[in-house]
């Protein structure tokens, strides 16, 4: 059964060299009502991603930073306990992790200021002369002759 979290990072992802690979640790956490104890908790995922390429190493340094939007998905779980500071600690550690969406908050600081220096586009242009609000009738042609979509079903 796959897996899929989205969840805001709450610290960078922690890097590490993995033989000719660099791994980014991503911990994730989601808030979920328990109906039990009738009160808001947690529920802790971890995962690890991997990058070789130059390119991709810098887009992971540069995007798993605090406050960064994430999803992770993988295929198949495996529970992980550990001593943490208030006692034993549980989480999901998702395995063989995909990074899905990723949205940096800084990142799109960083590029807000050059999308403002470019020329503002009109808000509307004019339709060409002679539109009717209809499509050309050469657009709607279709130069193979009409599409039977009752083909493609199996049943």
């Amino acid at each position: 059964m796959a897996t899929t979290v989205t969840s805001k990072l709450n610290k960078a992802a922690s890097q590490f060299q993995a033989g000719d690979s660099t791994g980014f640790g991503i911990r994730l956490g989601v808030k979920h009502y328990d109906r039990e104890t009738k009160a808001d908790a947690w529920t802790n995922y971890e995962a690890v991603v991997f990058a070789k390429a130059p390119a991709q190493v810098k887009f992971y340094q540069e995007t798993l930073v605090e406050g960064a939007i994430v999803e992770v998905s993988g295929d198949k779980c495996k529970i992980r306990q550990f001593q943490g500071n208030n006692g034993l600690s549980l989480s999901i550690e998702i395995l063989d992790a995909k990074l899905g969406a990723v949205y940096a908050p800084q990142q799109a600081q960083q590029s807000a200021p050059a999308q403002r220096e470019q020329p503002a586009q009109p808000a509307r242009q004019a339709p060409p002369q002679g539109y009717q609000g209809k499509m050309p009738q050469q657009a709607m042609q279709n130069p193979a002759g009409p599409i039977d979509f009752d083909d493609d079903i199996p049943f």
